[in-house]
């Protein structure tokens, strides 16, 4: 894996790992143990290892080398832990990454400003920026998706975790629910073909390989 940059960065251009794409993609997969490889179009690549619901416990293991800008090479092999749970509104359970730095539960993780391992984006003391005012009109399912999540973010911030009062859901239950919906529909459009770039459709959907 090759040393990042440590300018002003946006969400789209740092090393990232999302949760939605693990699950979709089967890299977890509940009830199994899974040993493959993540791979990135700036050519890093790192090996990943997931648990989910198994005796071992709920976590995925990074293993990675990083070099640094004279040359110098570390080894990495670390856990981030997973955690279950229940829905907003009673419909089964939603999965997230506890941050390896903050504890913070999160959906995404991000490499980037020199970090050596992989953390959610509210660990970071630079901001990483989301790109969603300077997106094309092509790319409005990807914008959307960031801008989505950063409300949640935002909504999630500090606030105590009630969702139901006398057995109904809360306004803030019911604003998260509808918040992740639409975010998950903006994640299964942005992997449409015409979502995405066209120098990149032939990666994805031809003979390339990312």
């Amino acid at each position: 894996m090759g040393r990042q940059s440590t300018g002003a960065l946006t969400t789209s251009e740092v090393l990232r790992i999302e949760l939605t794409y693990l699950l979709k993609t089967g890299i977890i997969k509940k009830g199994y143990e899974i040993h493959t490889g993540l791979s990135w179009t700036s050519g890093a690549r790192i090996t990943i290892e997931t648990n989910y619901n198994t005796q071992a416990g709920n976590y995925i293991r990074l293993i990675y080398t990083k070099t640094e800008n004279e040359g110098h090479k570390t080894n990495h092999d670390y856990k981030i832990y997973l955690e279950e749970i229940p829905s907003n509104l009673g419909k089964g359970q939603v999965l997230y990454f506890l941050c390896p730095v903050s504890g913070k539960r999160c959906r995404v993780l991000y490499m980037c400003y020199g970090s050596q391992i992989f953390k959610s984006r509210a660990a970071y003391q630079n901001r990483i920026y989301y790109d969603c005012q300077t997106s094309s009109k092509m790319d409005h399912a990807n914008s959307r998706y960031w801008s989505l999540e950063k409300r949640i973010e935002n909504l999630q911030k500090n606030r105590r975790e009630q969702f139901t009062y006398k057995g109904k859901p809360t306004k803030y239950a019911l604003q998260l629910e509808r918040l992740q919906e639409e975010q998950e529909y903006f994640e299964r459009a942005r992997w449409l073909p015409s979502a995405i770039p066209i120098r990149l459709r032939g990666v994805l959907y031809g003979d390339g390989l990312l």
